[in-house]
């Protein structure tokens, strides 16, 4: 991974991590629950760390589709 995919995944997976919460997360059962703080975990993870690229670009996917956010 080049440096300049390796920053635009960091940009990506701090605006994922700090947008709110969806409501379809908040309102819905706990599987759902469980399975927006597992990608928050992963991607967080990858913040502090810088490892484990390919799951924490997995989890990032995850999140934005959650959210809304996918381009």
């Amino acid at each position: 991974m080049s440096p300049e995919e390796k920053r635009d995944l960091q940009y990506r997976a701090k605006r994922a991590i700090e947008a709110p919460v969806p409501k379809s997360v908040l309102e819905g059962n706990a599987r759902q629950a469980a399975d927006y703080k597992a990608c928050a975990a992963a991607v967080g993870a990858f913040l502090r760390t810088g490892h484990q690229i390919e799951r924490a670009r997995l989890h990032v996917l995850r999140l934005e589709g959650m959210q809304g956010l996918l381009p």
